[in-house]
């Protein structure tokens, strides 16, 4: 036998064996893939029992060794399907599951070991699927968020759509896509506008420090948005259009395939806003504007372009995934006329670039050891334009270069994670290290650049003695170029079954000053602001409790849950006035605390559904004689979905309390300053036509027309007056109507 015919032996054998293996696929009714549905195995001789779970695509192979008589038993469970238990022989198997109306549950990644149920995980997630984003109509996190429980939005016509969260700021908050952070902070906000759902399938909030997880900034929680992936054979293409009364005009298309080995993610979408002021009327087109005093609006003129593409090729025990998004966004700021002839008028133009190329190679080790690596490049670019517009010839001349700034901020991530994830194990780990390496570049930070390292390595355990009890304590040990050492635990623990649950969490945070924070220097007609690199890190210690009980009789289902917090912060940053009264720095406050109490209540059954949630979070620092200020949120959804299933009614609806706060002014006076409370409501209708390939989505925005409410402050302690203002909440009340269609191949 030459070697040839040897080759083309082992080859054919080899394929052979590769044939024969032992599959199982795990599928709903309309034949989509079940991801990380849980799988017990018995061997029907031996009595052996086996643990395992499916891959994303559904699938799983059956562990050898266990067909000794032939012949096997599997049960297979995961929320939101009915137990399904079956016999099956060597060979490709196909199992169907049933939907369970009353036990819809959904798979989350976001602080744990690995991918599992909301009820079933350790830490306390709030997820928003695909459905919610719909319903609400939400474009971007800023309109997905608006409504939700403890979290609270500002607006900053130029910076963006900022948020709290626990009643701590934007800057305590790690926003993250596929796990991945977003840079770009400003003011120490990402600009919640800016990042778009269109790819979004479900979003993911953990309230309190992961710190220990996910390093700095993850202070006050962590929102990760998990991106759509396909999950069956052939390709799925959806387009889109969205249009609002108030001047929003939207266009996007996304498509996932899957052949063979290959998959592919792309999305493209373009967003566009003409700009609005009180006083506009509530349906309005594009159209030329005159020259006077109406260019000037309070919700300024953006449009955006963004797109990505991401692409996977699996091999036999890894897969390798590439990416690459990109966006790229326009404000206009279009300036009053100016005196004596109203003939020229200043404008500036804020133009954001965003690039981001990852490489992520996933590869399982052993069934159940599973080695993740994630490589990824950030650019993040702002320029500022200003210019004097000739209102009379349209022409535009650039001001003097003390009107111009573009900033710069490049982030080199590295993550590597080895997790052991077995449900047959009583112990499982995850471990591993992140590098983020971050440069920022500009004419108003020192020396034009600056470099900021933070390495770690970090741990995380899982101990379940009982079915009953899980106990999961990390820690994460950080080094930062600027800084010392620091070591940041946690434990978290829950207690129960699904109808009662008991979490604990007891974790410390982590926030290191930012490149802005530490070096920047902002100086011009309305500015005198100096960073300060004398800045120490934020350390925290909180603790949080959650009580969950599920009731779920015969023909609906209930939750109730009532949670608890505390915070205390160690360092806070904030910018405040300097000794000399006329410039501003950053400053380390000695202490900050937070604390909270919240509770929500749901009922529903197979075609509608009723939840209201409520918190008190007070804030307090050393600034206010540690004197607390307390705001109340109420909260409230509706759903109503007809028998037949194609249409669906939905109602959002929250209040947000009269926010005060304490600080002192330049007269050493106790002041006090606050936001007026207001509400918002929205409504939705969403119809299915073509067997549900074709969706279309009547509703409202803001219904009560809130647009700007009342702010400013008093002083108490002196013969001192008061500065009254207002804070922009809202655009007026709009209409919109979304409508998406699915093409889908045949399987």
């Amino acid at each position: 036998m030459n070697r040839k015919t040897y080759v083309l032996l082992l080859m054919s054998v080899l394929s052979g064996v590769a044939a024969a293996q032992d599959t199982l696929y795990i599928k709903d009714e309309a034949g989509t893939a079940v991801s990380f549905a849980q799988v017990a195995i018995q061997d029907v001789d031996a009595k052996k029992i086996k643990f395992v779970q499916t891959n994303e695509q559904g699938m799983l192979l059956v562990p050898h060794g266990l067909f000794s008589a032939g012949k096997l038993i599997i049960k297979v469970s995961t929320d939101g399907f009915h137990q399904q238990i079956d016999t099956i022989s060597k060979g490709r198997h196909l199992v169907y599951l049933k939907t369970n109306t009353r036990d819809i549950g959904e798979v989350v990644i976001t602080g744990q070991l690995g991918a599992g149920s909301v009820s079933g995980s350790t830490n306390k997630v709030k997820l928003i699927d695909r459905a919610t984003i719909e319903a609400k109509g939400a474009v971007n996190l800023r309109d997905l968020l608006q409504n939700e429980l403890n979290i609270r939005i500002s607006q900053d016509q130029i910076l963006g759509s900022g948020m709290s969260l626990l009643g701590i700021g934007g800057e305590g908050v790690k926003i993250l896509i596929d796990g991945v952070p977003v840079i770009g902070r400003q003011n120490g906000n990402i600009d919640l506008s800016q990042i778009n759902l269109g790819n979004i399938e479900r979003v993911e909030i953990v309230e309190g420090p992961l710190s220990t997880n996910y390093g700095s900034n993850a202070m006050a929680g962590t929102i990760n948005l998990i991106t759509k992936k396909p999950k069956n054979k052939g390709y799925d293409i959806n387009l889109g259009a969205f249009y609002e009364t108030v001047g929003n005009y939207n266009l996007n298309l996304g498509v996932t395939s899957r052949i063979k080995n290959h998959s592919i993610s792309a999305y493209g979408a373009r967003n566009f806003f003409d700009g609005w002021t009180p006083g506009d009327k509530w349906i309005e087109f594009p159209k030329k504007e005159l020259a006077d005093s109406g260019r000037f609006q309070q919700w300024k003129m953006k449009e955006q372009y963004l797109g990505g593409l991401k692409y996977g090729y699996k091999f036999k025990k890894a897969e390798l995934i590439p990416s690459l998004d990109l966006f790229r966004e326009k404000i206009v700021n279009r300036g009053y006329p100016r005196a004596p002839y109203q003939i020229s008028a200043f404008d500036d133009e804020y133009v954001t670039h965003r690039q981001n190329a990852g490489l992520e190679v996933i590869s399982w080790l052993k069934k159940d050891l599973k080695l993740d690596i994630q490589l990824n490049y950030s650019n993040y670019k702002r320029i500022k334009n200003s210019y004097l517009s000739d209102l009379t010839t349209l022409d535009r001349k650039l001001l003097a270069n003390t009107e111009q700034d573009t900033s710069r901020f490049v982030l080199y991530f590295n993550r590597v994670t080895l997790t052991r994830n077995n449900f047959d194990r009583k112990f499982n780990y995850e471990v591993g290290y992140d590098i983020n390496y971050e440069t920022g570049f500009g004419n108003r930070i020192e020396n034009k650049r600056k470099e900021i390292g933070d390495y770690a390595l970090f741990g995380t355990f899982n101990w379940s003695p009982w079915n009953w009890l899980n106990l999961k304590p990390g820690l994460r040990i950080t080094y930062n170029s600027l800084y010392k050492e620091a070591f940041v635990p946690a434990l978290n623990v829950k207690i129960g079954k699904k109808k009662h649950l008991l979490r604990g969490s007891i974790a410390s945070g982590f926030r290191s000053p930012s490149i802005k924070e530490l070096y920047m220097e902002f100086v011009d007609i309305n500015h005198n602001i100096h960073g300060n690199p004398d800045l120490k890190p934020e350390i925290s210690n909180h603790v949080q409790g959650w009580y969950n009980f599920n009731w779920e009789p015969k023909k609906f289902q209930s939750g109730f849950e009532l949670s608890g917090y505390y915070q205390d912060i160690h360092n806070r940053i904030s910018l405040s006035q300097s000794a000399d009264g006329v410039n501003y720095s950053y400053f380390n406050i000695d202490r900050f605390h937070a604390r909270g109490i919240q509770s929500s209540v749901k009922i529903g059954q197979k075609q509608w559904s009723v939840s209201a949630g409520f918190n008190y979070i007070g804030t307090a620092s050393n600034y206010s004689n540690n004197r607390y200020a307390y705001s109340p949120e109420l909260v409230s959804t509706v759903s109503y979905q007809l028998k037949n299933g194609t249409t669906k009614f939905s109602a959002f609806y929250k209040y947000t309390g009269k926010v005060v706060a304490y600080f002192v002014n330049e007269d050493a006076f106790i002041t006090q300053s606050f936001i007026s409370d207001y509400s918002l409501l929205d409504l939705q209708v969403q119809h299915w036509f073509l067997k549900k390939t074709l969706s279309v989505s009547l509703g409202g925005k803001n219904l009560l027309d809130v647009t700007n409410i009342n702010s400013g402050s008093g002083t108490s302690g002196g013969a001192h007056g008061s500065n009254a203002g207002t804070a922009p909440i809202a655009w007026g009340r709009s209409f919109y109507l979304n409508m998406t269609y699915l093409i889908k191949s045949k399987q």
